[in-house]
């Protein structure tokens, strides 16, 4: 059986939680809040050494437009990708 470390579990469940926040705050219309939780997800993600998530997130960044605008299209599929790099292996 296979040990998980509790500490990764819950820094990718925290993860998680914000990126839930992100794609709640771009159905609302609210870019600002997205692009917030989106950055701040990065630099979590920097921070704990997790390359995959950080890269997730830039990912969702560069789709969100630099004004309260509607996302870039395939924000979604990079949320998906946001969301499936919090995976736990």
């Amino acid at each position: 059986m296979a040990t998980v470390d509790t500490e990764t579990v819950l820094n990718r469940a925290r993860l998680a939680l914000d990126a839930s926040d992100v794609g709640t705050a771009i159905l609302e219309g609210d870019m600002d809040e997205a692009r917030f939780r989106a950055h701040l997800m990065r630099s979590q993600a920097l921070e704990l050494g997790l390359d995959d998530v950080a890269h997730a997130a830039l990912l969702v960044i560069v789709l969100l437009p630099p004004t309260a605008r509607l996302p870039c299209r395939g924000i979604g599929r990079a949320l998906l990708r946001l969301c499936n790099s919090l995976a736990v292996h």
